[in-house]
């Protein structure tokens, strides 16, 4: 931005866009301005991917945790029937199941 008000100030700025264009100081500055573009849309990009990927990984993580959590809830849920099972044929026989 700070490049685009150097080429507004600068006395070729009355001029048309070709006598821009062959001003050589004009060509330098827009390819600066151009290449600063460039640069910032691949630092953005960069950084974009690395948190993309540490949410990804923190997606994962969270997978796995409640998976090992799903099968604890399971395996104490089986354990609570069976312990309950259990209880109802101390107290009414073993006919219930």
């Amino acid at each position: 931005m700070e490049h685009a008000k150097a080429i507004a100030a600068s006395p070729s700025s009355s001029s048309s866009p070709r006598e821009a264009l062959a001003n050589p100081e004009a060509e330098s500055q827009i390819s600066a301005i151009l290449f600063d573009m460039l640069v910032k849309t691949f630092n953005s990009n960069s950084e974009i991917e690395q948190s993309s990927a540490e949410i990804k990984e923190e997606i994962e993580k969270c997978k796995e945790s409640v998976e090992v959590r799903s099968k604890a809830l399971e395996e104490a849920k089986e354990h609570l029937q069976k312990t309950a099972i259990a209880v109802l044929q101390i107290f009414n026989g073993p006919e219930v199941v």
